[in-house]
């Protein structure tokens, strides 16, 4: 053990001791902790559950275990059995996660995903040695066998991201720093070195992979994902919850975390006026703007913890107002019965709200409120689809009202038969809770006439404190930098393992079922991305026409990034983008834009070493060549060049002499000012040959306003009297440039407008100083 080693773990257990964290966790004899003593890092941090993360296991990585063992086996050697972690790695693991907690502040599922488990295993394969003693061979070894338990790589890359970070960071190891020894590459790991330090090749790799953009949506899984949430109708109330925040994240590029935890109260509307108290709209701008009220992700500072939320808006564009405001109206009508349930469970500290403690319910009554089924009788198969119809229709709540009035009559006034899965809910029962008659007393006979079956709320009560994986999300989540909002005032609340809609395909009362979760975003990580281990279906196989779509999947931040790069594409100002996705930098927004060179120029695309050695602007005038749409002396001596000494010489020329092209308001302007200014300050409608007509639609406007106000010139100059000092040369000079104008605006696009005009660009060659010489 070095004194490095022992410093770490002395750290973790002084942290550990100062919030309460029990070290010396008892464990049986395959490393797992017993019951009462697992770490629930979920309650460590007071986070709001769900999840629920728990540490249990402190003991060898089972799967990599499995595979170590099927080795040995080929070798004829023993197996190994599961046991706990050497003291060394035990301990290690213990601080590692208290320091991720308390001390890095990481989120409760990064610590579990990304920490615990490819610690574990990296502990799995060194074959006895400590912490201390790790070799190079042991990472190796380490990552070829993660390689074989995950195909996706991740967790290989995990061991070596951890190698990196904790093992040489903290000096643990004595033969440290073991990741420079490292042959093997990170996966996705970018270089950070500037591109003029780059190679040739290390350029044009870099450019192959800017068009790759794999971090973008598939082609055809984003239609088809646009198409079944705008068009299809949703079958659940958990579908409806998903297609909606499908569409918050394509309209407003949230990330899945955020768009699950969107307020109910989430409409803003922001009002503007001129220091007179005149509304903006009056003065030709906009008057009001709406903004979007969600708790951002990645907001945390130095004094903050992973568990607070960071309350922020953001603007909506106004072409999504209507559409927004639309549906999470619709959400919001559709949940309130959750949010009220859930409203008054916090308030009055009850599971079941409704009823008195102490006060006796029919079982056939309180079935809806225990289970969510709203099925009492045994309907025909039909008369349960028409429910089923008229519900889904709108997902209006008074149908259940109606649907529980109307079986009670049937109950009351003939012999119904009753649902089977009432039946076989409280058959399940027997021995958990009292069945009573109606004066209260124990129900005794063998044959239960569930009819006259009662029961005490609080006795039900008290069983479902039990069933803790059923009751309701209660608990509040802490708002940065104080305060808290209560989980009834979240917008996406759903029915809690409602087994009758979610499995059976039926309907779940959610005006009486008391139990009410928040959606979580591994939810809908799984609803469009397919999560390997998770059950139900995703939309695409749910929606999609298909075999073939059915098989699609998507990654929820894929959408993030995409409407990243659709902004940077439609020029919007990479200030803008990174205020609108709550970014501290800049930078930030550069590392979501996937802009393809194709993009750059309606598709016009060069050699990618053209592309390098040219720089952006000279690939430009570059591409507006090869389009056809730019002329002058540039081009002509770059097509001469071109014809007589070849394509590689004329692009050496060009990237000398074409240091760009300057878009004027009357036209694009393709010369060199690399050295003096443009001498008529880009009036290039006074005749210069370097100008091109556009055709662009701005270009053109300013074309007619120009004309229009030239020829108001020419007739206030005429109106004047012929003996006027100036007035002639101001009426030529007028004429000239209306004349001008006038060619500009019937030049076909990409022509030049003065083949035969001069070159404005040069000065008149007149000594201006005793420096310039004679001629």
């Amino acid at each position: 053990m070095n004194e490095h080693f022992y410093a770490f773990i002395d750290f973790g257990r002084r942290i550990a001791s100062e919030r309460g964290v029990n070290w010396d966790v008892r464990l049986l004899t395959d490393g797992t902790a017993v019951p009462e003593e697992a770490w629930n890092i979920t309650q460590f941090v007071g986070d709001s559950p769900p999840p629920v993360h728990w540490v249990r296991d402190f003991g060898l990585d089972a799967k990599a275990l499995l595979v170590l063992n099927e080795r040995r086996k080929q070798q004829d050697l023993p197996a190994l059995p599961k046991t706990s972690l050497s003291p060394g790695w035990l301990d290690l693991l213990k601080a590692v996660i208290v320091e991720q907690l308390f001390y890095r502040k990481n989120s409760t599922g990064h610590v579990i995903g990304n920490v615990v488990r490819p610690l574990r295993v990296l502990a799995t394969v060194v074959d006895g040695r400590e912490p201390w003693e790790l070799r190079v061979d042991d990472v190796v070894g380490a990552f070829e066998l993660a390689k074989g338990l995950q195909a996706s790589g991740k967790l290989a890359d995990l061991i070596l991201g951890l190698v990196k970070t904790l093992i040489d960071a903290n000096h643990i190891a004595d033969i440290g720093p073991i990741a420079p020894a490292l042959s093997m590459k990170r996966h996705g790991v970018r270089g950070k070195r500037a591109r003029y330090t780059k190679s040739m090749d290390e350029l044009r790799s870099d450019l192959e992979e800017r068009k790759r953009a794999e971090k973008l949506p598939d082609r055809r899984a984003f239609w088809e994902l646009v198409r079944i949430v705008f068009t299809e109708q949703p079958r659940s109330i958990l579908d409806l919850l998903r297609f909606t925040q499908t569409k918050i994240m394509l309209l407003c590029g949230l990330r899945a975390g955020e768009a699950c935890l969107l307020p109910a109260d989430w409409k803003r509307v922001r009002e503007y006026y001129d220091t007179s108290g005149r509304a903006a709209g009056e003065l030709g701008g906009y008057s009001t703007a709406m903004m979007l009220r969600y708790f951002a992700e990645k907001q945390q500072t130095p004094n903050s913890d992973s568990v607070a939320l960071f309350e922020t808006a953001q603007y909506v564009p106004s072409m999504f107002e209507a559409a927004l405001t639309e549906t999470l109206s619709e959400v919001a009508r559709i949940t309130q019965p959750l949010r009220e349930t859930l409203r008054r469970q916090v308030e009055e500290k009850r599971i079941l709200p409704w009823f008195r403690r102490d006060q006796l319910v029919s079982a056939i009554e309180l079935y809806p409120y225990l289970t969510g089924n709203p099925i009492l009788l045994a309907l025909p198969n039909q008369e349960q689809d028409q429910w089923q119809s008229r519900y889904r229709d709108r997902f209006d709540g008074q149908v259940f009202d109606e649907m529980y009035d109307y079986q009670l009559r049937q109950i009351n006034s003939a012999s119904s038969s009753l649902n089977t899965a009432l039946y076989v809910f409280y058959n399940r029962l027997k021995g958990k809770i009292t069945f009573r008659r109606q004066d209260g007393t124990e129900y005794h006979d063998s044959q239960m006439q569930w009819k006259k079956v009662f029961l005490r709320v609080d006795e039900i009560e008290d069983h479902l404190l039990r069933l803790t994986t059923k009751l309701s999300d209660r608990s509040p989540f802490r708002l940065s930098p104080a305060g808290e909002i209560q989980t009834w005032e979240l917008m996406f609340l759903m029915p809690k393992r409602a087994l009758a809609e979610g499995r059976n395909d039926g309907l779940c009362d959610i005006t009486r079922y008391y139990s009410v979760g928040r959606f979580s975003p591994d939810m809908m990580h799984h609803a469009i991305g397919g999560n390997e281990g998770c059950s139900g279906s995703t939309l695409f196989e749910s929606y999609s026409g298909s075999d073939e779509d059915r098989m699609l999947t998507l990654n929820p931040h894929a959408l993030r990034h995409l409407q990243n790069t659709e902004l940077f594409r439609l020029g919007v100002a990479d200030t803008i983008i990174t205020k609108r996705f709550n970014r501290r930098s800049v930078a930030q927004s550069y590392e979501y834009d996937h802009r393809s060179l194709a993009e750059d120029l309606e598709g016009i695309e060069l050699p990618l070493e053209v592309e390098v050695s040219l720089g952006r602007k000279a690939a430009t005038v570059a591409r507006m060549i090869k389009a056809g749409k730019a002329s002058g002396p540039i081009v002509d001596a770059f097509k001469n060049i071109q014809q007589t000494h070849g394509e590689d010489a004329a692009f050496e020329f060009l990237k000398l002499e074409a240091d760009g092209f300057h878009s004027t308001p009357y036209g694009h302007c393709i010369n060199s000012f690399t050295v003096d200014p443009c001498p008529k300050h880009l009036e290039c409608f006074a005749g210069c040959r370097h100008l091109t007509a556009t055709g662009m639609p701005q270009h053109h406007a300013h074309l007619v306003q120009l004309e229009g106000r030239l020829k108001d010139a020419v007739k206030a100059i005429e109106s004047r009297s012929a003996k006027a000092v100036g007035r002639d040369n101001q009426l030529i000079h007028a004429k000239n440039r209306l004349a001008a104008v006038k060619q500009i605006l019937v030049t076909p696009e990409g022509m030049p407008v003065f083949p035969d005009g001069a070159d404005l660009s040069k000065t008149a060659n007149t000594p201006r100083s005793v420096l310039d010489g004679y001629e």
